[in-house]
């Protein structure tokens, strides 16, 4: 009976040990796994960021030259003068292969020139490989791309940018083009370590792979993210060129086994590890977060946490008023220009503080740039709104701020308005915020003029 016990107590410690050492090894694994997921997301999410802002960047790039020689075709359009700005655009802008002026939808100007492979006569209302493209960029009214396509007059694969043309009656007038060669692109992309698929849209046609090397590449596709473009979505499926996953195999979880004790203290060695350095990557995100929502100067929350509450401000579920007030400091560039750099950054600091002390609990005031504060007051009507304005006038007016060994007396000036959260917008309110400070400015100044 004894025996039995001693034989039975040693299976179940032998079983129980052998269970144990299966859940160390296969927690050895999964905690590498899941390391190894935590560097792949975030080389993902940076490859994703990068490849995002090199192709907004470019694309923003295109608009711009297109924006420029459209207004310079406004003012003269014969061909010298479209040669003339199209060679500087050309120059200034690495990512043109080719301007085109396309007057009614008729290309009539194209620079550079080959009379071998020219788009001019090409009429694109009536090509049918261009027909959609065209129709959607006259109904957008915006700047359109497409592509790749294969370009008719010299068969190379191109994107197209395209920028309708409207007369001050709203009719249609023509075309601005530019023309960008594949690649172009694929050298301005951050992705020489990766082997990589773009998926496309042309309009006249289907989706279209732009670039693909994916298919001699062996390892695991590691990251597909969708990047927005004029009038569609291109996306890129990206697998890394030097890729090192941990293999998990027999041979070695039984070389583990013989190890279990050592590989237990260094699972637990590795996860306090982990631990630590994980809340150090959090408290350290944490003071990047709160630092890239303040002004280092004033200590203020800074134009882009205020463009995040303004943006909040329509998503309301329910109605709400808001007075937003715009403050200039009167004669800043006199203060800078007499005395310095130096005692300005004093008088923000200074004007800062006093805001501060003459505001409600729940009003916000943020440092908008150089000598231009915002404060955002809600449900504040426009007397409560105006009455916080000018309690921060009067206190300015009574007592001057101490700037190094200077006592300056500082005015400001500000313009004040008051808003429904019901179909908010930012860029319209602080326009004729704007406009009311421009008034009180020129008005004499040291006063609140309501929009």
């Amino acid at each position: 009976m004894d025996n039995k016990t001693k034989i039975t107590h040693s299976s179940f410690i032998i079983l129980f040990s052998l269970a144990l050492l299966i859940i160390v090894i296969e927690l050895f694994f999964f905690n590498n796994q899941k390391e190894q997921d935590i560097l792949n997301n975030k080389k993902n999410i940076a490859v994703n960021q990068k490849v995002t802002a090199v192709i907004n960047d470019k694309i923003n790039q295109m608009e711009v030259s297109l924006e420029v020689l459209s207004y310079g075709l406004s003012l003269k359009a014969d061909k010298t003068a479209f040669e003339s700005l199209a060679k500087r655009l050309i120059a200034d802008n690495n990512m043109i292969s080719e301007l085109q002026y396309a007057p009614k939808g008729v290309i009539t100007n194209v620079y550079p020139f080959d009379p071998k492979s020219s788009a001019i006569g090409h009429d694109l209302n009536h090509i049918r490989e261009r027909k959609k493209g065209v129709e959607r960029t006259i109904e957008s009214k915006e700047v359109t791309l497409i592509g790749p396509v294969r370009l008719i007059q010299n068969d190379k694969q191109a994107f197209v940018f395209r920028k309708p043309l409207f007369d001050t009656n709203d009719q249609f007038q023509g075309f601005v083009i530019a023309i960008s060669y594949l690649d172009k692109l694929r050298q301005q992309l951050p992705l020489k370590n990766f082997n990589y698929k773009i998926i496309g849209c042309d309009p006249d046609g289907e989706n279209n792979v732009i670039f693909d090397n994916l298919s001699s590449a062996k390892n695991k596709i590691i990251n597909a993210f969708k990047v927005q473009v004029p009038n569609g979505k291109w996306l890129f499926i990206v697998q890394s060129k030097h890729t090192h996953y941990l293999e998990q195999n027999v041979y070695l979880k039984v070389a583990m086994y013989a190890f279990a004790l050592l590989i237990c203290f260094y699972v637990y060695h590795r996860e306090k590890q982990f631990r630590k350095q994980h809340n150090s990557i959090v408290a350290m995100n944490d003071q990047l977060h709160k630092a890239s929502y303040t002004d280092e100067l004033t200590r203020l929350p800074n134009r882009r946490f205020l463009n995040l509450q303004l943006e909040a401000i329509p998503q309301l579920t329910t109605e709400c008023s808001y007075s937003i007030a715009i403050f200039d400091i009167d004669n800043f560039k006199h203060v800078n220009d007499t005395y310095g750099h130096d005692i300005g950054d004093e008088v923000l600091i200074g004007f800062a503080n006093v805001c501060l002390d003459n505001l409600r609990s729940n009003d916000i005031i943020a440092r908008w740039g150089g000598e231009e504060f915002i404060l955002l007051m809600k449900n504040t009507d426009i007397q409560q709104a105006k009455e916080v304005c000018q309690r921060i006038l009067d206190a300015l007016s009574a007592q001057p701020i101490i700037a190094g060994k200077h006592k300056l007396l500082v005015t400001t000036s500000a313009g004040l308005g008051t808003f429904s959260s019901v179909n908010f917008d930012s860029i319209s309110a602080l326009k004729s915020i704007d406009e009311a400070l421009y008034q009180a400015k020129n008005t004499g100044k040291n006063k609140v003029v309501t929009a």
